[in-house]
């Protein structure tokens, strides 16, 4: 990540590669410039990139997901009042109590506002309708993940669906050639290259299911070899041993997807199955 480096800005430079020619002269512009963008015209910006008005159009509906180029235009104006450099301020030896409370939630509100920006909405519901229908679900995370991923579980399993957590190597491995077409295998890892992790996903897709993966925006192995991609946006600090405000994150996330997935079997399934479920644990109640 690029000191001071807003999360629309993060966005369009993590996906450089998969970018045309004409693509990358518009990003390349507007990363050099961003605040020059928003103060130029359609066709000043597209004589500066090379490239025609309907060019830069069908760059800000491809890439960034937005309407238009004047969508572009504010989202980068709001980027730009808060720079991400500002937001994520470092804990400090000489910080009192206090002050690392108030930095640590700081952090961790803004981890989640630029990840609710930089998340691709379209994947997001992909990943709902893949999960809705699976078969199996398999989840695999590993030391920090693991315990999302086992969060994960509790919360689709609550939904009456079959899914399981893996955090051990072997198992992951053991599991992933287990899955076929209809099954779902759900990878964590916050760098995206956790090789153990990574090669449990690809044995997953070898065998024919969907591999949906949460990792940290920017190319990776695992970002790239899943079908879909749920990107989270946050800078981890020298006392952030355990990525801490990229795994909450993760875990809203997980909260979202288990909420749009109640809501989808809640229409067509109705209450019967999670009244069963609370029944059964309502026992465990004094």
């Amino acid at each position: 990540m690029h000191e001071g480096e807003s999360a629309l800005l993060l966005k369009i430079r993590s996906s450089l590669a998969e970018m045309s020619g004409a693509e990358t002269r518009i990003a390349n512009c507007i990363l050099a410039h961003p605040r020059d963008i928003v103060h130029l015209s359609i066709t000043e910006l597209a004589e500066q990139s090379q490239v025609s008005d309907a060019t830069v159009v069908r760059f800000c509906r491809r890439r960034l997901n937005m309407q238009g180029y004047q969508e572009l235009k504010v989202a980068l104006a709001q980027d730009l009042v808060s720079p991400i450099e500002s937001i994520h301020e470092e804990v400090g030896e000489s910080d009192s109590e206090a002050d690392v409370l108030s930095k640590v939630f700081s952090s961790t509100m803004h981890t989640l506002e630029y990840t609710l920006r930089i998340i691709d909405k379209r994947q997001f519901k992909l990943a709902v309708d893949a999960i809705h229908s699976a078969r199996i679900i398999h989840i695999y995370g590993c030391g920090n993940s693991a315990a999302i991923a086992m969060d994960m579980q509790h919360k689709l399993m609550r939904l009456g669906l079959r899914a399981t957590a893996f955090s051990d190597s072997h198992m992951q491995c053991i599991a992933g050639t287990a899955l076929e077409n209809g099954d779902v295998c759900i990878a964590i890892s916050h760098s995206g290259s956790s090789k153990d992790v990574v090669e449990a996903a690809f044995l997953a897709k070898k065998r024919g299911a969907k591999v949906i993966c949460m990792t940290g925006i920017g190319r990776s192995p695992l970002g790239d070899m899943a079908d879909i991609r749920l990107d989270t946006a946050s800078k981890e600090t020298s006392y952030h041993i355990v990525a801490l405000s990229s795994r909450i994150s993760q875990y809203t996330i997980i909260d979202s997807l288990y909420s749009a997935l109640a809501v989808r079997r809640h229409q067509q399934e109705g209450d019967a199955r999670q009244n069963i479920i609370e029944q059964a644990l309502s026992k465990k109640k004094y």
